[in-house]
């Protein structure tokens, strides 16, 4: 008995060996909301790498200002609760993301290089806990005097000095999102691209409305997805579905997408927006007891025209012309299903929206169906395409458009 109480003494011992954990405090960091802490906290992070992964630790207990933080290989970058990592002010501090082998990172979309989070290539890495990620989106934007498409005055202060993306994985493989609180993200609030195995569960985003372009989750030629139990409260669109080509090294498809037991709010999009121009395969795609009680439009599958002139916002940078249309793998949407939902919209809930250009070529939108689901909106659903975009084989089961005055 003897013998085996000290086998099992050891092999607890050996366990808590292998968890290490990393508090960031004891690298230097300090809660005190003016000292910049990304040097301290980077040192854990790749530190615990180093020595084959583990747990960094930010304590509870106030906010620890940062700049861009990459996180590597094996480790879980653990926000306890009471804990906030705190944009810093100074965008010219978080650096620009250079061309590397992982992705088109001159194309960056609205020619912002910049991020809070910036994860690129790694493996088994996470973001946990019951902390907060404040993207401090006031500090990058100013009130204008003029109301923008927003409904409100605020606007950038620079198109390109602003983390446009607060959390940012790109070419990843087994990613985790879990439980924290995304708060006041200065664009995006997530990016997840060309990624592999990744889960996002109990995740709370709250994007001020004020600030344009705050998506909440958003998916780009990923596979193998999962997210759960998470509240969407987004200025832009809540829930994103692409593929990003132009982004990305080799065009696969977004695909493999499950969504359960969700409420996605849009202040001034969509609550379910998938594709957009330059856009090629999503496929295979499950959203199940989703709750909206506020979009402008609910659900859309679009692939708008390019825009015209010097745009503002086109999908990449100042200076780069898009790919000429016969290089693209045509936009295509197949096997979607969604149940289970209730989705309030200002505007009726446009389900499908093609340009008329042919700047995206399209091979079909096709089996997609729709089961126990009410939508509440103004007016009736809207289908805007073309016969060769092949839209077919939609269909509806126990589903209600409401009429709302």
């Amino acid at each position: 008995m003897k013998c085996a109480v000290l086998a099992l003494t050891a092999a607890v011992a050996a366990l808590c060996a292998t968890a290490a954990e990393y508090d960031v405090t004891r690298y230097g960091a300090k809660p005190d909301g003016k000292s910049d802490n990304t040097a301290a906290i980077q040192k854990a992070i790749d530190d615990c790498a180093v020595k084959g992964g583990g747990r960094v630790l930010v304590p509870g207990g106030g906010k620890y200002v940062t700049y861009t933080l990459n996180l590597k290989n094996n480790v879980d970058l653990h926000i306890d609760r009471g804990a906030t990592l705190l944009g810093g002010e100074d965008p010219l501090k978080y650096p620009v993301f250079e061309t590397n082998a992982v992705w088109n990172a001159e194309r960056a979309p609205r020619f912002n290089r910049r991020a809070m989070f910036y994860t690129v290539g790694q493996t088994n890495v996470a973001i946990t806990g019951a902390g907060t990620i404040d993207g401090n989106a006031e500090k990058f934007h100013h009130d204008s005097g003029r109301k923008t498409w927003t409904g409100y005055s605020w606007v950038r202060n620079s198109a390109t000095n602003i983390t446009g993306r607060c959390v940012f994985f790109v070419g990843c493989r087994d990613v985790r999102l879990d439980d924290v609180l995304i708060l006041h993200p200065a664009g995006w609030s997530t990016w997840f691209l060309d990624c592999d195995r990744v889960g996002v569960r109990g995740v709370r985003i709250e994007a001020d409305r004020r600030f344009p372009n705050g998506d909440g989750l958003h998916f780009g030629g990923c596979r193998d997805v999962t997210v759960s139990d998470c509240i969407v409260n987004s200025q832009d669109d809540a829930f994103v579905v692409r593929t990003h080509q132009e982004q990305m090294k080799k065009p696969r498809p977004c695909e493999r997408v499950v969504v359960n037991n969700c409420i996605l709010n849009s202040y001034g999009a969509f609550a379910i927006r998938i594709g957009f121009r330059g856009d090629g395969p999503v496929r295979d795609v499950l959203f199940n007891n989703i709750v909206s009680t506020h979009s402008r439009r609910g659900v859309a599958f679009t692939v708008p025209n390019a825009p015209k002139g010097e745009d503002m916002d086109p999908p990449r940078g100042r200076g780069l012309k898009p790919p000429p249309p016969e290089s693209l793998v045509p936009f295509s949407a197949e096997n979607f299903r969604f149940s289970n939902m209730s989705i309030a919209s200002d505007l009726p809930p446009c389900l499908v929206a093609v340009g008329e250009s042919a700047t995206t070529p399209i091979a079909f939108i096709k089996d997609i169906s729709f089961s126990h689901c009410r939508f509440t909106s103004p007016g009736a659903p809207r289908v805007r395409c073309r016969p060769q975009d092949n839209v077919r084989d939609w269909r509806f089961s126990d589903v209600v458009f409401e009429v709302s005055e």
